[in-house]
């Protein structure tokens, strides 16, 4: 049987199984495989095939890997390059070296994986998109917006058409304090792309990334100028699905705290809230609250040998 009669969608059934280090090499068949590889609903679909296939094996025979990043600045070339390293084996923590990129030089802020991909960014080189399984990485076209900078964005995943999206949280330079904020919406598609601009109507106090969970992105807003009292702020989400904001009060018992003692997080796939202000308790006390079916949920974590000075949950295990 030659190559022509296959099927395009067998294809598709016989490489979302195959095993993430061969697809890179299976991109040099033929431009049709190339694309097919790269686009979003197959990194979706191969990435869920994955761990479908994992969960019906032995679990001590997992794939499942830390990926760290490391940059290297290269101040004679005026470059970066961006390494990918993998730790594969909790019995052997040697770092491999998987994929080495080089990118506009600049110091980078790092997303958290998104479905297989990692997304990072500076204010002043852009954003970049890396599938480091396949050895891919892609810049994303500059804003349209005119006289605007880039303040932050994030990564996310819209399970109903099947797309990755990107938001850019944009300030015109030209205005004062949060006036001139702009989100642009960039989705990712099957073989397109396209832009969307959003105007006003949030503010974006503490400029940090916002956290991306189950189809929303959240970051903690403002209603009140610049007072630190959490009774004035609430959390802003936004639906990549339908690109709409909305509204999420803090927990009553957190009231009156300072705002800036809260931070943000996805846990296992929920929005989590943590509660950082340990003085009261010695140091040694963290409310975590986890907001699910519309309500908020508190877990404490008491740790009597150790304060808790710089410490931050990072994921839900077992």
């Amino acid at each position: 049987m030659g190559m022509a009669s296959i099927p395009d969608s067998l294809i598709f059934e016989f490489l979302i199984r195959v095993p993430v280090k061969s697809l890179s090499r299976f991109k040099c068949v033929n431009k049709f495989w190339r694309s097919l590889i790269s686009n979003p609903d197959f990194i979706y679909t191969q990435l869920q095939t994955t761990k479908t296939l994992i969960n019906h094996h032995d679990h001590s025979s997992s794939s499942n890997c830390l990926i760290i990043s490391y940059l290297l600045h290269d101040h004679d070339h005026n470059h970066t390059t961006v390494h990918f390293y993998t730790i594969k084996d909790h019995h052997d923590p040697s770092a491999f070296l998987e994929f080495s990129a080089q990118v506009t030089y600049d110091s980078y802020h790092f997303l958290p994986p998104c479905n297989g991909l990692l997304c990072f960014y500076s204010a002043r080189a852009g954003i970049y998109v890396c599938n480091p399984s396949i050895k891919y990485i892609v810049r994303i076209p500059d804003s349209i917006a005119i006289r605007c900078r880039l303040l932050s964005c994030g990564l996310g995943f819209d399970q109903y058409t099947r797309s990755y999206k990107i938001i850019r949280i944009l300030e015109n330079v030209a205005a004062d304090h949060d006036d001139g904020l702009k989100i642009e919406v960039l989705t990712m598609g099957i073989n397109s792309r396209t832009k969307k601009m959003i105007n006003g109507g949030f503010r974006f106090p503490n400029r940090q990334p916002p956290v991306y969970a189950i189809c929303f992105f959240y970051w903690i807003n403002n209603n009140s100028g610049c007072n630190s009292n959490s009774s004035g702020f609430f959390i802003q989400s936004f639906d990549i699905g339908s690109e709409k904001f909305g509204i999420i009060q803090f927990p009553e018992k957190v009231s009156g705290k300072d705002w800036r003692l809260f931070s943000l997080e996805e846990l296992g796939g929920e929005l989590c809230l943590v509660d950082l202000d340990f003085e009261m308790e010695g140091k040694k006390r963290m409310d975590l609250w986890v907001f699910k079916r519309s309500s908020w949920f508190q877990e404490t974590i008491l740790h009597p040998p150790e304060p808790l000075d710089a410490t931050r949950p990072v994921a839900f295990h077992g």
